[in-house]
C-alpha cells in the first residue's frame, strides 16, 4: 500500500541510538491511523560521496513538514490539537552521527511504497546535505536494502531528461544513472562524465568504494571501465587518451593502464604503455611534458621544454626545464617566480645551452657553449621605510637568444641591458646612498660592459646661510649640493669576459661634484640663477705618450738582368712612433665652471574678436635664456700631453688625453672659454572651437622650437658658434612624431670642409648660411589610434569622415566596427629619416638615410582563422625585407593548428597541438631550425 508521505505521517520525537560503525541509526515516523512506527531512511548523502561514514542520519523537515525537538510534543496540523505521546529514552547522540540536517524536495511529488519498503522522489528530485547535492529526475530509498537509485525520468516527448549530477563542493559529475549501497559503502555509476582542473574524465561503468572506519590514510577509490581522459568540452570528445582499466583516487591521482590516443572516437596508432595522470588542483610538483618534438639533420631528434616543476613554499616556484637532441646537443633552463605581498616579487632565469655541430667538409665535431641569465626584482615600497632593492638583469653570452630561439623578438634585439640597484635614505638625514650595477651588451659587435660596482652617496639641497623663521633674503637662497660616485668598469666580448685578462684590464674611477648655486628674481619678472660647479676625478691607471723619432727604413736589394750589378732602393716606411705606456698609481683631473643665467617669458597674442570660425586666437610664448659662462685653459693641466707625431714637422705637436678610453674620461679639450650663450624657447598654442561639444578648447600647434648658440669672448678665432634648432610636433592624434634639426652657420667652409673665419654675408635675408638638416617622422599606426582620431579629432578631414558615418547605415557602420575589429592587435610602424647637406659651393644634396616599413601582431581572418605577424617589414634603403615572420593558426576547437616561417632566417614551423592544458603535450610537430640546411624528413 502507497500513501502520501505528507499528508499520512507526522514526524515524532528523533529516536537516537548507539550501533556499531557497521549499522545505521534510525529516524522513525509515527502513523497516526495504524498507532505504528515506520523506519525512516538511512545515511542519504553518504551515497557517491566517498567522505562521510554512512552510520546515521537525522531527518529534517522541508518547509511544509514542522520540526520537531526531542521530548516536545506531536502538534496535529490539520485541527491544530495537541496530543500528548511518551517521549522517548534519552539516548546519547553517537560521535559517528551526520553533524547537519538532511534536505530533500521533489518538484511533481513523493510517496512511499511500504510493501517493498521503498521511497520515491519525483520530478527534479534534491537531496542535500551540507555542500553536498544529488539531482535526478527520480531519487529512490530502499531503505530494506539500503540502496539508493538516480535516474533520469522521461519528459514530455518521451525523451529521458533530469539525469543525475552529483556535486560535493568542487567534486562534480553527471551520469545516466546512479545506484548505492549507504551501508557497504560501494556503488555503481554509468557512463559518468566529471571533470578535475581542466581534464573531462569519461567512464562507461564506474565502480567505487568509499574508504570507512577511523583509518583516516585510506582514500576513496574508482575503478573505471573503458575510461576517456579529454579536454575537449565537446560533448562528443575530438580526441581522447582511452584506457580500459582506470583507477581514481578522487582529487590525488588517475592511474591509468594500457592506453591509446582517439581522434573523433577513432583509434590511433598512438599508444601508452601506463600513465598517471595527478588530479589535484592548485600548485604541486609534477612532470613538464615537452613542448616540441624536433627533427633536425644537425642536431638529431630532439625534445625541447621536458622538465619538472617545484612549488618550493607558498610564495616561490621553481621550474627546471632541458632541451635534449640524440646528436649530442644539450641544454637546460632554471626559471623561478617569487610573490609575497607587500615585501617583494620577481623572476629569475638561467638558461644553458651546448651545441655539437658536425664540420660536413672534415667530418669533425664542435662544440660551443651560451649561458643566458634574465632576472627582475621589484621590492614594495611598505617592505621597508628607508630602503629599496629593484631592478632588472639581462645577460647573454655567445649569442644565446638568437641561437636558441627564432622568433623576431629575440633575433632581432640586437642591445641587452641591466640595471640593479639597492638605495637607502636616512630619515631625517639630508642624503641617501645607492650601490648596484649596469651593464649594456651589443649582440652584433659582441661587446659587453658592465659596471660593478657602483656607489652613490649624495646630498640633498642644504643652505648654510639660511635663519629659521621670518622673511629670507636672497642669499639665504644659496644651495650646496655634493654628489660622490665610485664606479668600476669591466669591458670585454661576450666569449672573452670572464678571462683573466678583462679583470686586469677593469678601469676603477672616483668622480666628485659640488655645486653652489642661487636663484631670485629681480624687476618681478626677470630671474637671476649664478652657480659655481666644481668636479674633481680619481683613477688608478693613466696613459703616457712619448714619440721615438727612429725612422723604420725598408731596403730592397735590385740586381740587373745578368745578376752581375747590383742597386739599393731605400723606402722610408714611418717617420717615427708614438709609444704607449699605461701607468699605475693615482692620478686625477679636475675642472671648474663659472655660469650666471637670466630668463623670463614673453607673450604674444592673437584673439579673433568675433568669436567665430575654427580658430579664435592664437598665443606665442617666448622663453629667452642669456648665460655667461667661463671656464679655465684645460689644455695646460698635466691632464693633457703636447708632442711630436712626425720627424718632418719638427714643429708640428698633437695633444692627447693621458685618461683616454678611462670611466670618466677626461676633461674638455679645449682653451679658456668666457662665453655668452643664448636659447630661444617658442611655444605656439591656438584657441580652437570644438564642434564636438561646443566648446573652445587650447591646444599646441607645435610642440617647441629651441634655437640656441653662443658667442666666446676669450677666442682667437670663430667667436661665433654654429646655430643650432630643432623642434618637435605630434600629428594625427600621436600616429606621427616629427622631428627637425637643422644647423646653420655664421661662417664659411674652405676646400677641405672646415669653418674659416669668414663671415658669409646675408644669404637671402638672414646672416647665415645654411649647413644640414635632419627630418625624421615616425608613425605607429593601431587600431586604437584609429579610433581615437575618428572619434575625437576636430579636423577639417576628419570631421568629415565621421559626418560620412553618421549618413551611413547602422549595418554599415557596424560591418567597419567588425573590419577595424579584425585588426585589434595589429599595428603598423613606419620610419622615415631625411638628411640635407651643403658643400663648398652652398649646393645642397638630400640623403635618405632611414625608409623602413614593420608591421607585427595578430589579424583576425574569420572566426577560427587568424594570421600573425611576428615581424614583416621592409626597407627601402637597403632594398631588402627586415627579417620576417609570419604565422598562420586555425582554431580547430580542442585543437591547434599553427603554421610559423621566417624566410630570411630560413626556418620554419608546422605542428598540430592540443590547445594549451594538462594535454597539450599531445602534438605533430614539423620544423626546421637555424642550424639545419635541407628540409627535416
Amino acid at each position: 500500500m502507497k500513501v502520501d508521505l505528507l499528508k499520512e505521517f507526522s514526524i515524532v520525537n528523533h529516536l537516537y541510538s548507539r550501533y556499531p560503525r557497521t549499522q545505521s541509526v534510525y529516524i522513525a515516523c509515527y502513523d497516526i491511523q495504524r498507532k505504528t512506527i515506520i523506519p525512516w531512511f538511512t545515511s542519504i548523502f553518504v551515497l557517491l560521496l566517498f567522505t562521510f561514514s554512512p552510520v546515521c542520519s537525522v531527518f529534517a523537515q522541508t518547509s511544509d513538514t514542522l520540526k520537531i525537538e526531542p521530548g516536545s510534543l506531536i502538534q496535529n496540523r490539520d485541527t491544530g490539537r495537541k496530543d500528548s505521546l511518551p517521549q522517548a529514552p534519552n539516548y546519547k547522540v553517537s560521535k559517528d552521527a551526520i553533524q547537519d540536517e538532511v534536505k530533500r524536495n521533489a518538484a511533481d511529488s513523493s510517496e512511499v511504497d511500504n510493501l517493498t519498503k521503498k521511497y520515491y522522489l519525483y520530478g527534479n528530485a534534491q537531496v542535500t546535505y551540507q555542500d553536498i547535492v544529488l539531482n535526478a529526475g527520480i531519487i529512490i530509498l530502499d531503505y530494506e536494502n539500503d540502496l539508493i537509485t538516480a535516474k533520469p525520468i522521461p519528459d514530455s516527448s518521451g525523451r529521458l531528461s533530469s539525469f543525475p549530477d552529483f556535486a560535493d563542493g568542487d567534486q562534480k559529475f553527471t551520469a545516466d544513472s546512479i545506484k548505492y549501497n549507504y551501508k557497504s559503502g560501494k556503488g555503481k555509476v554509468y557512463n559518468m562524465r566529471t571533470s578535475q582542473d581542466d581534464i573531462q574524465i569519461i567512464g562507461t561503468e564506474t565502480k567505487f568504494i568509499r574508504a570507512q572506519g577511523p583509518d583516516t590514510t585510506k582514500n576513496d577509490i574508482a575503478n573505471t571501465r573503458s575510461a576517456v581522459f579529454t579536454t575537449c568540452t565537446h560533448p562528443q570528445p575530438h580526441f581522447g587518451i582511452r584506457s580500459n582499466k582506470v583507477k581514481i583516487i578522487p582529487n590525488k591521482l588517475a592511474v591509468v593502464g594500457p592506453s591509446n590516443l582517439e581522434l573523433m572516437g577513432i583509434p590511433t596508432p598512438i599508444a601508452f604503455p601506463f600513465g598517471f595522470i595527478p588530479l589535484k588542483s592548485g600548485r604541486r610538483t609534477g612532470l613538464i611534458f615537452p613542448n616540441d618534438y624536433e627533427y633536425s639533420p644537425q642536431l638529431g631528434f630532439g625534445l625541447r621544454g621536458i622538465g619538472w616543476f617545484f612549488p618550493v613554499g607558498e610564495h616561490f616556484n621553481l621550474t627546471v626545464t632541458s632541451n635534449v637532441y640524440l646528436k649530442g646537443s644539450y641544454g637546460f633552463n632554471v626559471a623561478s617566480q617569487f610573490n609575497k605581498r607587500y615585501r617583494r616579487s620577481g623572476n629569475f632565469d638561467l638558461g644553458f645551452d651546448s651545441r655539437k655541430i658536425e664540420n660536413t667538409s672534415d667530418g669533425t665535431f664542435n662544440r660551443s657553449n651560451s649561458y643566458s641569465l634574465r632576472a627582475s626584482i621589484r621590492q614594495d615600497r611598505r617592505a621597508h621605510p628607508i630602503s629599496n632593492l629593484s631592478g632588472s638583469i639581462n645577460f647573454q653570452t655567445n649569442d644565446y637568444q638568437s641561437r636558441v630561439f627564432n622568433d623576431a623578438g629575440n633575433v632581432l634585439n640586437s642591445q641587452l641591458s641591466s640595471n640593479l640597484n639597492f638605495s637607502m635614505n636616512w630619515p631625517d638625514k639630508p642624503y641617501s646612498l645607492s650601490m648596484g650595477l649596469t651593464h649594456s651588451q651589443n649582440n652584433q659587435t659582441r661587446q659587453v660592459n658592465i659596471s660593478l660596482p657602483n656607489l652613490r652617496f649624495n646630498t640633498q639641497s642644504l643652505y648654510p646661510f639660511r635663519k629659521p623663521g621670518g622673511k629670507s633674503t636672497w642669499y639665504e637662497n644659496t644651495v650646496i649640493r655634493y654628489t660622490g660616485e665610485v664606479r668600476n668598469r669591466f669591458t670585454a666580448t661576450d666569449t672573452t669576459l670572464f678571462e683573466p685578462e678583462t679583470f686586469r684590464n677593469a678601469q676603477f674611477g672616483v668622480k666628485q661634484t659640488a655645486t653652489l648655486s642661487n636663484s631670485f628674481k629681480f624687476l618681478k619678472a626677470f630671474n637671476f640663477n649664478p652657480s659655481v660647479n666644481y668636479q674633481e676625478v680619481w683613477y688608478l691607471k693613466s696613459l703616457d705618450r712619448n714619440f721615438d723619432p727612429t725612422q723604420e727604413i725598408q731596403v730592397d736589394t735590385i740586381f740587373n738582368a745578368d745578376s752581375t750589378a747590383f742597386t739599393l732602393d731605400t723606402t722610408i716606411l714611418s717617420y717615427g712612433d708614438v709609444n704607449l705606456d699605461t701607468l699605475t698609481g693615482f692620478s686625477s683631473w679636475r675642472t671648474m665652471n663659472i655660469s650666471a643665467a637670466v630668463n623670463t617669458r614673453v607673450f604674444f597674442t592673437w584673439e579673433s574678436g568675433k568669436n567665430k570660425g575654427l580658430v579664435r586666437g592664437v598665443r606665442w610664448e617666448l622663453r629667452p635664456t642669456i648665460s655667461l659662462n667661463y671656464s679655465p685653459n684645460y689644455l695646460e693641466t698635466d691632464a693633457f700631453q703636447t708632442i711630436q707625431t712626425d720627424t718632418r714637422f719638427p714643429d708640428d705637436f698633437s695633444t692627447f688625453s693621458r685618461f683616454q678610453g678611462n670611466i670618466y674620461g677626461s676633461p674638455p679639450q679645449q682653451e679658456e672659454q668666457l662665453a655668452i650663450a643664448y636659447n630661444l624657447n617658442n611655444i605656439f598654442q591656438a584657441r580652437v572651437w570644438s564642434k564636438r561639444d561646443s566648446t573652445v578648447k587650447t591646444t599646441k600647434l607645435i610642440d617647441n622650437i629651441f634655437i640656441n648658440g653662443r658667442y666666446n669672448f676669450a677666442a682667437d678665432t670663430l667667436k661665433w658658434s654654429q646655430i643650432q634648432a630643432r623642434t618637435t610636433a605630434r600629428l594625427f592624434k600621436g600616429i606621427t612624431t616629427l622631428g627637425i634639426n637643422a644647423t646653420f652657420d655664421p661662417y664659411k667652409k674652405n676646400s677641405s670642409g672646415r669653418r674659416i673665419n669668414e663671415w658669409t654675408g646675408f644669404n637671402g635675408i638672414l646672416p647665415f648660411r645654411f649647413d644640414n638638416a635632419t627630418l625624421r617622422a615616425n608613425s605607429n599606426l593601431t587600431v586604437s589610434k584609429i579610433r581615437a582620431l575618428f572619434e575625437g579629432k576636430d579636423e577639417e578631414v576628419v570631421t568629415n569622415v565621421r559626418e560620412s558615418r553618421r549618413n551611413r547605415t547602422a549595418t554599415q557602420v557596424a560591418q567597419e566596427d567588425d573590419f577595424l575589429s579584425l585588426f585589434e592587435n595589429f599595428s603598423v610602424a613606419h620610419n622615415l629619416a631625411l638628411r640635407w647637406t651643403t658643400d663648398n659651393d652652398n649646393n645642397t644634396t638630400l640623403d635618405v638615410t632611414t625608409h623602413a616599413i614593420n608591421a607585427r601582431g595578430r589579424i583576425k581572418l574569420t572566426t577560427n582563422w587568424s594570421a600573425r605577424l611576428g615581424n614583416f617589414g621592409y626597407d627601402f634603403v637597403r632594398k631588402g625585407l627586415s627579417y620576417p615572420s609570419i604565422g598562420l593558426e586555425r582554431d580547430l576547437h580542442c585543437w591547434q593548428f599553427t603554421a610559423d616561417v621566417a624566410p630570411t632566417r630560413g626556418t620554419f614551423r608546422f605542428s598540430i597541438r592540443v590547445k594549451p592544458g594538462t594535454l597539450d603535450f599531445i602534438e605533430v610537430p614539423y620544423q626546421r631550425n637555424n642550424y639545419d640546411t635541407i628540409n627535416a624528413f
